[in-house]
């Protein structure tokens, strides 16, 4: 059974995409920690190339979490994901099936964003 934390971590990790599908980058500015980085289908990028491509380039036209399991560690969560994303970033096609394991830490009273890492579903 998903707790209210783990409950508001999975809206968390929606809001993050809905964030990049309206372009928000105040939104991604909110939820992403720091020293966010993320290594994925777009290649690597830190906190800045993400705001930057989020800003612009980087289009999600659908999304989907097809499982999403989240796990809290304190102040510490870690959720590991089958995505599904229908995605470009300049002229390149993102669209894909993808395994994600997103680190989140708890600060201030909120949940940020730190780390991203996702693969190619096979």
């Amino acid at each position: 059974m998903i707790g209210t934390v783990e409950q508001e971590l999975v809206e968390l990790s929606h809001e993050v995409i809905r964030a990049v599908q309206r372009h928000d980058r105040a939104r991604l500015d909110e939820l992403l920690g720091t020293e966010f980085s993320l290594l994925g289908a777009a290649g690597e990028l830190d906190r800045e190339e993400l705001l930057e491509a989020a800003s612009g380039p980087y289009e999600i036209d659908d999304f989907s979490y097809e499982e999403i399991d989240p796990q809290v560690y304190g102040n510490t969560a870690v959720i590991v994901s089958r995505y599904r994303q229908e995605a470009r970033l300049d002229d390149r096609d993102l669209t894909r099936e993808l395994m994600v394991t997103d680190v989140w830490v708890r600060r201030d009273g909120r949940w940020q964003l730190v780390r991203r890492h996702a693969t190619v579903a096979a």
